[in-house]
């Protein structure tokens, strides 16, 4: 018989006064074998991440276990002292975070921070063993050049190599039971599918049971072995992951199925309306120097850019971390000042606009920026927010709230949230008020910068069908960049792909997906996760 390693039993977890619900978790009870996969599934808020931080006793001090027990091969992890728990974190149960920059000690080296986690559990080891051990547990984390990345700092290391670094640290005493907390949302898909095969392939060398955290069925469907949906702190459906995804029996995991973007079919019309945006011959080159008597290392993040937007067009722009999307975009608004070529904005030259023609450009071309919360003044109230734009502009404060209560209204939330603070509302919401924000100058033009690639699957599909019916209702022309090809399939009309500061391919979007000319743009769409599954189920449905 397969061995339980964790059993959860009718767990309760309860919130302080004055929370949206009573319970965190609400009589949630769950296993995970070992040498077994458990996706535990569900949309921010449905208490999938405070079910783990109670399996390791890390839960906040207002929450609380009322009920139930966790057991680790047969021992109540509830009962257990604070000291007892010390031992087994790291040890027997480790943990992958989401955020990897923020888990890591910014100022402790790599390979120091992993020989921490074995000393703790290993006083006795002798350094030369411990240095050994880093270096032999970043060859199996797939990190090249062991010996200079363990000496590196976690800034100085990739989105994809941290990641790697936290797998090694969590896999450095050989633990039983690893818990993966969204360990890919945050990552490109090329990279998300890299770390997905790691986990996997590190689980069946090493038997360990998996509780792998995500909101993404398209994750689920490519590492599952078994797969647990929650809403609201309850399970609501439960099952092998074949039997689950191809056959669900409950509306909510129907719902998560069909907001996983990049499905059904490509949009195929482009408007023939005159340029509004040009980009010819963009230049931009970053030259850093990590010490006086470093080489200066030289950073391409533009080259030859050659574009264009038209109006009432969405144009995409794809490509992972550092291909220069996000460069490009600050380019557009001169918040970067390129290099050399040449931007055009209805006919007029961006980089020759004075001080007075650059600021009515940015009120007829705003951007929503991936982080909203980071985007949003804590200290304001979202009415405020809003409407310091307008008023920027001569608006008289009195229409420019109007103008605020109307366009709360249109993105779904209403005039009463022009009096609550950013911290009130969840992810979702908070890129909907800054949506709001940008649309209330009224602008011709939209910049989404990763403005939908921190959501979770569902609201990433109700934000996308906004921007959708906005974009529609006011004739906007979208410049749209993510490193998601589902996403840019959801809302394109054409689609740009950057590697590396240089454009490897542009076209229709319905051409693209159909006929990619590029190896880089084939590989992109090999890498999308669920890929297989949700194809093989669009066969299915089309032969029906």
């Amino acid at each position: 018989m397969t061995e339980t390693l964790l059993a959860i039993e009718n767990l309760v977890l309860g919130l302080p006064d004055g929370a949206d619900r009573a319970h965190a978790v609400d009589g949630i009870s769950l296993t995970v074998n070992a040498n077994e996969i458990v996706c535990l599934v569900g949309e921010s808020g449905s208490g999938k991440s405070m079910t783990a931080h109670a399996i390791l006793g890390l839960l906040p001090n207002k929450v609380k276990a009322l009920n139930g027990a966790i057991r680790l091969s047969g021992r109540d992890l509830l009962q257990l002292s604070p000291r007892e728990m010390r031992a087994l974190r790291g040890g027997e149960i480790a943990m992958i975070f989401q955020e990897p920059l923020t888990a890591l000690n910014p100022l402790a080296r790599a390979g120091a921070q992993v020989a921490e986690a074995i000393r703790t559990h290993d006083p006795s080891a002798n350094a030369a063993a411990v240095d050994g051990r880093v270096q032999e547990l970043f060859g199996q984390v797939g990190l090249p050049d062991p010996a200079t990345l363990s000496a590196a700092y976690p800034f100085q290391l990739s989105g994809g190599q941290r990641q790697r670094v936290m797998i090694a640290m969590a896999l450095a005493n050989n633990p039983r039971l690893l818990i993966a907390d969204e360990p890919t949302t945050a990552l490109d898909v090329t990279t998300q599918r890299q770390i997905l095969d790691l986990i996997r392939s590190l689980q069946e060398k090493r038997g360990m049971g998996v509780l792998f955290i995500t909101h993404d069925i398209g994750v689920v469907a490519d590492i599952a072995d078994r797969v647990i949906v929650l809403r609201h702190g309850r399970v609501v459906e439960e099952g092998p992951a074949a039997e689950v995804l191809s056959a669900p029996r409950e509306d909510y995991t129907r719902e998560l199925l069909d907001a996983v973007p990049g499905r059904g079919a490509v949009r195929k019309a482009e408007s023939r309306e005159a340029p509004l945006l040009e980009i010819k011959n963009l230049q931009k080159v970053f030259t850093t120097r990590q010490s006086f008597f470093a080489t200066p290392r030289r950073v391409v993040a533009a080259e030859n850019i050659n574009l264009v937007l038209n109006r009432g067009d969405t144009l995409a722009v794809v490509g992972e971390s550092g291909s220069g999307k996000s460069t490009l975009a600050r380019m557009v608004l001169r918040l970067i000042e390129p290099d050399g070529g040449e931007i055009l904005f209805d006919g007029a030259p961006v980089n020759a606009m004075g001080r007075e023609a650059l600021r009515q450009f940015r009120r007829r071309t705003q951007i929503v920026f991936q982080d909203p919360y980071a985007s949003l003044d804590p200290r304001l109230k979202i009415g405020e927010s809003i409407v310091r734009g307008p008023m920027a502009f001569g608006t008289p404060r009195s229409d420019a709230e109007a103008i605020a209560k109307r366009w709360l209204e249109r993105v779904g939330l209403g005039a009463h949230a022009l009096d609550r603070f950013p911290h009130e509302f969840s992810g979702g919401q908070r890129q909907r008020i800054c949506i709001a924000r940008a649309l209330a100058l009224d602008p011709i033009c939209l910049i989404a910068d990763e403005a939908v690639s921190a959501l979770d699957v569902s609201v990433q599909a109700r934000v996308l069908q906004l921007l959708a019916e906005l974009k529609a209702e006011m004739g906007l022309s979208m410049l749209f960049i993510t490193h998601d090809l589902r996403v840019a399939r959801e809302i394109a009309d054409r689609i740009v792909v950057m590697q590396h500061g240089r454009i490897v391919e542009q076209a229709p979007a319905a051409e693209l997906f159909d006929t990619p000319r590029a190896d880089y743009t084939r590989r992109l769409l090999q890498a999308v996760p669920g890929r297989e599954f949700f194809a093989s189920r669009e066969r299915a449905g089309a032969a029906v």
